[in-house]
């Protein structure tokens, strides 16, 4: 007698019964890290004399188990990723693709009368050849035998539309189109275990995905790539699962057995937070998909299928509001609409209370950007060519592409390459001189800025305080992002800043003593900004600046006891 465990997609739980099964003593396979059995599930009419028989039509499963002595929480984690994966298949069947998918079910077996009580995963036996149709390191079958099919790859790019953006179901693996044993990439790496790659797994999928025919049906659209990675014909790594270093900057490739996942897996995707939480709690599995039928008059010559076919809480709001009725698209000008840009500019336009027009988070795609800012990365590193040489071209496409969707890491960089400013990443990429802008490189700058990076902020606040970057002085606007500046700063470390806030406090103090250049002079405000940074600095044990900041607040208002 045992307890059997299985995952509820709609409810998102575990619900058991009894049951009774036989689990042969000896296995019959192994992988990296789990050993097969033979197994059946008995019917509660089968007899004392028919127990032994492993051919009478009972249920034939697989009984599988870790090696070493695992978590228990480790055995309902692989299992949520395995159902939230047939979410999503189910879902990608809803859309109405030349040939449906669906992925194994898998169940928890507890053996409740042994010592310990332990568990078991359960699948039923797949009957077939086994293939592995891609990994989660951008690996896509394609040889003598099994030339890439198009529905594996489809799918998973149907997941990443589907989601808003929010994961992609990749590992791609079974028996036809029924398939087992998937990985999930999350956007930001949480939950489903060392396999998810968050960002970068995404951006080494698409890294050597041709949209087909299915996804062109599907009504899928096409990732931004060059012209050079799209005539690459290899493929990526050699259809091993890797697993994220803790740093996530180094992928180390480990073996994988067909029988086996050599990862242990975590919880889904932020599912406790309110800000974050999973596009299926917000869709659920009855979610609607539109039907997209194929003309008449395609043709599948393809192999495929024998067919004859950093990001931020707003960002997350809106990735789920993309559900299956309404999917977000993998290029920047489907994700980021020319009309969403349209209403930013009329707004900016109206804006006659001297604010900052911050753009607003739901017009940019700042998960599509990582992706790009990935492989940018990638491409920076060597990663794709056989010389390990870097693709300086395709960095720098793929990093405009992402300060296109408004990632402000992204619109830093292209800005410190243009004005030859610091910056830690891509610090070799340099553009060629023809190319080097001063306007574009400060209008990045400020794109940067008004998307809340706090080093550009403050370049930002000094051009307009000092009339640096072909920019004209504009105090009222350096007073601004100056202020902006001391609120990021107050909200983080002080060792994470550029200068200490009694700095910038002093500065805005000094704008105001003076005034001009739009900006109105205000000695009473000058001074108790400028005690406010002596107050400061005092308790940042630097006395002397200090007494220089109390005697400048009492000079300024002098000038008040004079007007």
């Amino acid at each position: 007698k045992a307890v059997r465990w299985r995952y509820d997609m709609i409810k998102r739980e575990f619900f058991s019964d009894e049951v009774e099964v036989k689990i042969d003593n000896k296995p019959f396979a192994n992988g990296a890290m789990r050993e097969c059995f033979r197994a059946k599930k008995l019917s509660k009419f089968a007899t004392t004399s028919t127990e032994g028989d492993w051919h009478l039509p009972f249920a034939n499963v697989v009984a599988k188990k870790y090696f070493k002595d695992s978590d228990r929480q480790t055995y309902f984690d692989d299992v949520k990723l395995q159902m939230d994966a047939k979410f999503w298949a189910e879902e990608y069947n809803k859309a109405n693709p030349p040939k449906k998918i669906d992925i194994m079910q898998m169940m928890i077996i507890e053996l409740a009368e042994r010592p310990d009580r332990p568990l078991y995963h359960v699948e039923s036996v797949i009957e077939g050849e086994y293939v592995k149709y891609n990994s989660n390191s951008g690996y896509v079958e394609s040889n003598s035998e099994h030339i890439s099919r198009n529905t594996p790859q489809a799918f998973s790019h149907f997941t990443f539309e589907a989601s808003g953006h929010k994961c992609m179901v990749v590992d791609v693996q079974g028996v036809g189109d029924l398939y087992t044993d998937p990985q999930i990439h999350t956007y930001n790496g949480e939950g489903y275990g060392s396999g998810n790659l968050a960002t970068k797994g995404i951006a080494l999928f698409f890294n050597t995905h041709h949209c087909n025919v299915i996804c062109e049906s599907l009504g899928l659209s096409k990732f931004d790539l060059t012209k050079k990675e799209r005539k690459r014909t290899t493929t990526t790594g050699d259809g091993k699962t890797c697993l994220r270093s803790s740093s996530m900057s180094s992928m180390d490739s480990e073996g994988k057995s067909t029988a086996d996942r050599d990862v242990f897996m975590d919880s889904g995707i932020d599912e406790d937070s309110a800000d974050t939480r999973d596009h299926m709690n917000n869709t659920g599995p009855g979610v609607c998909i539109p039907k997209i039928r194929l003309p008449s008059s395609t043709s599948f010559d393809s192999p495929d299928d024998n067919l004859g076919r950093a990001w931020d809480t707003e960002e997350l709001q809106r990735s789920q509001q993309y559900n299956a009725v309404n999917r977000r698209p993998s290029c920047v000008a489907g994700a980021t609409s020319s009309r969403e840009r349209e209403g930013l500019a009329r707004r900016t336009s109206n804006d006659n209370d001297n604010r900052i027009p911050i753009q607003k988070k739901e017009e940019r795609a700042t998960i599509l950007g990582q992706v790009h800012f990935d492989l940018a990365l990638y491409h920076y590193m060597g990663r794709f060519e056989e010389d390990k040489a870097a693709d300086n071209n395709s960095a720098l496409f793929h990093l405009k592409t992402a300060a296109d969707c408004g990632l402000s890491i992204a619109e830093f960089t292209l800005a410190c390459l243009h004005l030859n400013l610091f910056h830690d990443e891509l610090r070799e990429l340099e553009l060629n001189d023809n190319l080097v802008s001063e306007s574009e490189g400060f209008s990045y700058l400020e794109k940067a800025a008004k998307h809340g990076n706090i080093t550009a902020i403050l370049h930002v606040a000094q051009a307009y305080h000092q009339g640096t970057y072909g920019v004209n002085k504009d105090w009222v606007k350096a007073e601004k992002y100056y202020r902006k500046y001391t609120q990021y700063s107050s909200a983080t470390s002080e060792m994470d800043t550029h200068e200490p806030l009694y700095q910038i406090v002093a500065r805005i103090a000094e704008l105001y003593q003076f005034g001009g250049h739009g900006l109105n002079k205000d000695p009473l405000k000058s001074g108790e900004l400028y005690t406010e940074a002596a107050e400061a600095a005092m308790s940042s044990m630097n006395g002397r600046l200090a007494n220089r900041w109390f005697m400048l607040a009492e000079e300024v208002w002098a000038e008040c006891d004079e007007e």
